[in-house]
């Protein structure tokens, strides 16, 4: 029996703007969390480079390219530099994002937007297909299906043991207040 070919549901959305506030505290969030990962990578970078011994290799590779016998690469200066670059290029990187979240705010204004289309698919599940909207059943985990189970009095498990009765409790009525100003 062949089974017919199973057909998804089509959703257009269309993105019409892109609120310029939200991009900000996004960008920030991420170029100074890139920031703060390269800093340190660096960090522990330059630390093995220094520890290996490798950092005078360097050195003396770039005064012989450079014809110095002098030439020392500063920690120090690098670590401002590293910092004051990074943090420029945070601050750049933010307001361009900010610049371009505007300019597609002004252009969607003036084509209607990027669209979308999302496509819900069935999923075929152990020889059957799944209608759209269905919701696969649900099975508990292991032990929550040993809590649910009643225990006999010598630790056997039991299906048939009834549950207590639990008392009705009636819900309270309350009374409106009359919530007024005073008088000045």
């Amino acid at each position: 029996m062949k089974s017919s070919p199973l057909q998804g549901r089509r959703v257009r959305l269309v993105i019409r703007r892109v609120e310029p506030w939200t991009v900000l505290k996004f960008s920030v969030l991420l170029f100074a969390t890139l920031y703060l990962v390269f800093l340190v990578a660096g960090l522990v970078l330059w630390a093995a480079v220094t520890a290996t011994g490798l950092r005078e290799n360097i050195e003396k590779f770039i005064g012989d390219l450079i014809a110095s016998d002098d030439f020392h690469i500063l920690g120090p200066t690098m670590m401002r530099a590293s910092a004051v670059g990074g943090f420029v290029l945070v601050v750049l990187g933010t307001g361009a994002n900010v610049l371009f979240a505007v300019l597609y705010n002004l252009i969607s204004d003036v084509i209607g937007g990027i669209t979308i289309v999302f496509e819900e698919r069935p999923r075929r599940r152990k020889g059957r297909a799944v209608e759209l909207g269905e919701a696969p059943p649900l099975k508990p985990h292991k032990a929550a299906r040993r809590r649910l189970v009643p225990r006999l009095p010598d630790g056997r498990q039991s299906d048939t043991t009834p549950m207590p009765d639990l008392p009705l409790v009636e819900p309270e009525l309350v009374q409106p207040v009359d919530v007024t100003r005073p008088a000045d």
